[in-house]
C-alpha cells in the first residue's frame, strides 16, 4: 500500500454503514474542518460537482461507481490516494436494512415505508439483482475502479494509504492516525442503528450469493492485518 503524501488531497471513500460518520468526526479533527470537503449527493438529486482540493486536504463521502456520474474517478479524474472502512457484508446488510426506515422517514416516503417488504422479500429481490449484475448497492461499487477490471485487493495495494476494518474499529483508527502522521482521535461512535431482531439464519445466503463483497472484505482483513502490525 502507498504512503501518505500530504501534497496531495486524500479520498475517504464511505461506504454505508461502514463507520464513516465517525471517521469523518476524526477527520476533522486531523485535517481541521475547512480543510475536509464532504461529498454526500441529495436524494434524487444530481451528484455534487467536484471542488478543488488541494495539498493537506481530504474530500470525504459517498462515490459510487454503479450509478452514472458518481464514481470517485469520474468527479476526481485525478485522484491518487484512497481510505476507507469495510465491514463484514452481512452485517453491513443488516444495518442498512434497519437504517433505510429512518432515510424515508427524514424525507417524509410514507409511501416507500408502506410498501416496504419484510427482510427475506427484500434480500431474495436483492440477490436476483445480484445475478442479474444490477446492485448498485454492493460495496464493490465504491471502489475507485470497477473490482471486475481491477480487482480490490490490487487497488488497494496500489492506491491505497489504508484500509480500516469496522470489527477493529479502535486499533484501525489508532492506525490510520500514524499512517497519516497524526495524533490518535477521540472515537466517537455517532450515526448508530439500533436492531431490534437477528437474522443470522440469512448470513450463509448471503455468503452464498454476494461471494464478490466476502472477496473484497477477506482481502481487506488481510492488509488491515499487515498494518496493524506496521502501525502498532
Amino acid at each position: 500500500m502507498r504512503p501518505y503524501d500530504p501534497k496531495l488531497p486524500l479520498f475517504s471513500l464511505h461506504i454505508p454503514k461502514c463507520g464513516g460518520t465517525s471517521l469523518l468526526h476524526a477527520l476533522q479533527s486531523w485535517f481541521w474542518r475547512w480543510r475536509v470537503v464532504q461529498h454526500y449527493p441529495e436524494h434524487g438529486a444530481p451528484p455534487p460537482a467536484a471542488v478543488k482540493a488541494g495539498a493537506k486536504m481530504c474530500v470525504h463521502g459517498h462515490f459510487n461507481g454503479g450509478r452514472p456520474g458518481r464514481g470517485v474517478l469520474e468527479i476526481y479524474p485525478h485522484a491518487s490516494q484512497f481510505i476507507t472502512f469495510l465491514r463484514e457484508p452481512f452485517d453491513r446488510y443488516v444495518s442498512l436494512w434497519h437504517f433505510l426506515p429512518k432515510l424515508a422517514t427524514e424525507r417524509g416516503d410514507d409511501e416507500w415505508l408502506e410498501r416496504r417488504p419484510d427482510f427475506e422479500t427484500a434480500l431474495r429481490r436483492r440477490a436476483r439483482r445480484q445475478q442479474a449484475g444490477d446492485n448498485a448497492q454492493s460495496l464493490i461499487w465504491y471502489f475507485p475502479e470497477p473490482v471486475e477490471h481491477t480487482d480490490a485487493g490490487t487497488q488497494m495495494d496500489r492506491r491505497f494509504v489504508f484500509v480500516g476494518i469496522m470489527e477493529r474499529y479502535k486499533e484501525s483508527l489508532d492506525a490510520l492516525a500514524k499512517a497519516l502522521g497524526k495524533k490518535p482521535a477521540k472515537l466517537e461512535h455517532l450515526n448508530e442503528t439500533k436492531r431490534s431482531d437477528d437474522y443470522s439464519e440469512w448470513r450463509q445466503f448471503y455468503r452464498s450469493n454476494f461471494a464478490d463483497e466476502y472477496a473484497v472484505y477477506e482481502a481487506a482483513l488481510k492488509r488491515n492485518d499487515e498494518l496493524l502490525k506496521r502501525y502498532p
